[in-house]
């Protein structure tokens, strides 16, 4: 019985260990609640990335921004959500006790591992929950193959 840490092979090239150094610092600083001071954002909406058989779908928690602000682009396998969720002010005669929600300018870009279909992105918003649906290119999907069998 081999003992796995983190329930997953060691990397076997140098571009896997990229690839996993990318994906932890990512879970470190866009966790959603603070991403600096390293990338120069004070906050970043939390991501689910999902994979299905035909299509990408990702949501992102984005409560508090108006969806019609948010802006979306896809260029080749690189996602990118960009918005703005505004500060909600306290009347001026009360006094702030604590303050944990964050606001301000955000950016989130996803790298997708295979080419996507970029001009059929989908996205809808309900909730506070932005989901985006992004196709995977037909060559990219699973085909099933049949297997010819020769008699003797």
């Amino acid at each position: 019985m081999s003992f796995r840490p983190f329930g997953r092979e060691i990397p076997s090239s140098l571009n896997e260990l990229q690839t996993e150094m990318n994906n932890l610092f990512d879970r470190m600083w866009h966790g959603g609640v603070s991403t600096g001071p390293f990338d120069g954002q004070d906050w970043a909406p939390p991501v689910d990335v999902c994979e299905e058989e035909s299509a990408y779908v990702i949501t992102a928690e984005i409560a508090g921004t108006d969806p019609k602000s948010v802006e979306l682009s896809c260029v080749g396998n690189e996602l990118r959500i960009k918005g703005d969720k505004p500060p909600e002010h306290c009347e001026d005669d009360h006094t702030i006790l604590r303050r944990e929600r964050r606001y301000g300018t955000f950016l989130r870009t996803i790298t997708l591992p295979e080419d996507v279909s970029s001009a059929k992105v989908d996205a809808q918003c309900r909730n506070g929950v932005l989901r985006i649906t992004v196709p995977k290119e037909k060559s990219s999907r699973p085909a099933a193959i049949k297997i010819k069998v020769e008699e003797s």
